[in-house]
């Protein structure tokens, strides 16, 4: 029970909406409808901005720093794509320097034209211009495989500028003299078996820059003859369009990715006509364009920072270093405007004044509605009032039923949705943080492991039911002499000796019975036919 104090009769409307004074006379004030929709519209603003901007600061702090190691993450994918492709370039001229074709060719020049079996260098030329024929049909990236001989001409040349550029044998009217070119001049004074790898440059026919623009790496190597003189120089022109036009469209809306090298030029930029400035006579320093990443060059790490961008917000920018074919230094540069580092928060804060608005309009509207219906419930306590006015107090119940109880209960269920709302957003925000807590860490789980079995010194080949190859580490290229993308696809059985065609189906079946392997000793296969022991350890993965 409540006792009303004498002073209670100013705060009670008439029906007419006016407050009586102690002389009888109205007197004006404010409503109770004005009263109750200002307490309401407060109540909830205060409510919903400071759950939002508890919520902004929050976001605020813990954005940036996830967002940085998405585009830290993608940076290096993209460095590993850049990487892989150009990665064969190495292997494949390695493998050419000792082509019997190649030898035989020097033995027919040294010996007049001939060689010792009667074949003629023109049918040893023609040879091995099919042969590189058919290297690039098989190998998209290279647009060019040529062999230069010792007197600066090129003797074999086969490209990608035949019909619908198809491959075809550029004939001996077309092949010219690369004596002044770079790669040539730096190959020749290489010790026999080192590669030359130049930097990626604009292509260019007949010394004019072609176009569409093709940027190019070169992988060049010696080639000795039989009796260890310099015989010539073989180069593999790899065509970096692909890549780079992958890597371009791999970034997010709103992010800014580029690809740098050494020397300071962009190889890739959102602006494509500032692209290989020096080649071009409009030359560009992405140092001056990002001091903060300028102490990068020619490192062996991501470097990822939040830096202010023009107008002082923070932004976010990463480099990730590749050298492609174990020489080429480049850079992939990832930046991510502030817009976009902010994005959740601001999402977050634009909803909270939405919502805000939104809640104290209804509460407006709801404070009305709910004095209007209270206006006949006041009028029959304003007897009680002015009793209470000749000192005479009346208590009133704050229990009381009708519409008096239904405001008080009313009022009360607004406080706990208020409550329940304003926990259900802080267990959603404490809900994120634990979801981008949980998926950074099976994120680096990933990455370790994966670490770990390409660094492991044993060779670690994984496999489907069905005797499929689905990985092929390292260790298992050097044991076996396959690289990962000759293997991976293949089927198990292409290191299986040839006298044990079924040795390996048998362990997959075990496998797939849910039997327990053994370590055991085998022997495989080599790509180059001879055997090798291995111990072999099989351990099933399961889903």
């Amino acid at each position: 029970m409540q006792q009303l104090a004498p002073e209670a009769e100013a705060t009670l409307p008439l029906p007419a909406g006016r407050a009586p004074a102690r002389d009888g006379r109205p007197a004006a004030g404010m409503t109770l409808t004005a009263r109750l929709a200002i307490a309401m519209i407060l109540l909830v603003a205060a409510t919903t901005f400071s759950v939002g901007w508890f919520s902004y600061r929050s976001l605020e702090r813990v954005m940036p720093p996830r967002v940085l190691d998405r585009i830290e993450t993608h940076s290096k994918l993209v460095a590993a794509e850049l990487e892989a492709y150009v990665a064969g370039a190495r292997n494949d001229i390695a493998s050419y320097r000792s082509v019997p074709g190649i030898n035989a060719l020097a033995r027919a020049q040294r010996a007049g034209g001939v060689d010792s079996d009667g074949v003629s260098a023109k049918i040893w030329l023609d040879r091995i211009a099919n042969r590189f024929a058919g290297e690039l049909e098989a190998k998209s990236a290279y647009s060019k495989f040529r062999l230069i001989g010792m007197d600066q001409r090129e003797a074999v040349k086969v490209d990608r500028r035949g019909p619908n550029d198809a491959v075809r044998v550029v004939p001996d009217s077309e092949l010219g003299s690369k004596g002044d070119r770079d790669y040539f001049k730096e190959t020749i004074r290489l010790r026999p078996g080192d590669i030359h790898v130049s930097p990626i440059d604009l292509q260019r026919h007949d010394g004019v820059v072609t176009v569409p623009h093709v940027p190019t790496l070169r992988v060049a190597t010696p080639i000795s003859a039989p009796e260890g003189s310099l015989f010539g120089v073989l180069v593999i022109n790899i065509d970096m369009s692909q890549a780079f036009e992958r890597a371009r469209s791999s970034g997010r809306p709103g992010e800014q990715l580029y690809i740098v090298n050494a020397r300071g030029d962009y190889l890739v930029h959102p602006d494509r006509s500032r692209e290989f400035g020096s080649q071009l006579g409009t030359p560009t320093s992405w140092q001056g364009d990002f001091p903060a990443l300028a102490s990068a060059l020619g490192a062996t790490r991501s470097v990822a920072l939040i830096m202010p961008d023009q107008d002082g917000r923070p932004s976010g920018a990463v480099l990730t270093p590749v050298m492609l074919a174990g020489k080429e230094w480049i850079g992939i540069i990832q930046t991510v405007p502030n817009a976009v580092l902010m994005r959740a928060a601001h999402a977050v804060r634009n909803t909270t004044m939405v919502v805000g608005l939104v809640a104290m309009l209804c509460a407006a509207a709801l404070a009305v509605a709910v004095a209007r219906s209270l206006t006949w419930p006041i009028n029959q306590l304003t007897a009680a009032v002015e009793g209470v006015g000749r000192n005479d107090p009346i208590a009133i119940p704050v229990d009381a039923v009708g519409e008096t109880g239904v405001l008080a209960r009313a009022f009360a269920r607004v406080m706990s949705e208020v409550r329940a709302k304003t926990a259900e957003l802080e267990r959603e925000v404490q809900q994120h943080y634990l979801t981008e807590a949980a998926r950074d860490h099976f994120a680096a789980r990933e990455r370790l492991y994966s670490a770990a079995v390409e660094s492991s010194s044993d060779a670690i080949v994984t496999q489907s039911l069905d005797g499929t190859v689905t990985g092929w580490n390292p260790a298992a290229m050097h044991m076996f002499g396959y690289a990962a993308e000759e293997a991976v696809g293949r089927n198990i059985d292409l290191i299986d000796p040839v006298d044990r065609p079924s040795e390996a189906k048998e362990i997959l079946g075990k496998v797939g019975r849910g039997e327990r392997i053994r370590h055991e000793e085998a022997v495989r296969r080599r790509k180059n036919g001879t055997l090798v022991e291995v111990s072999l350890s099989i351990s099933p993965i399961r889903n």
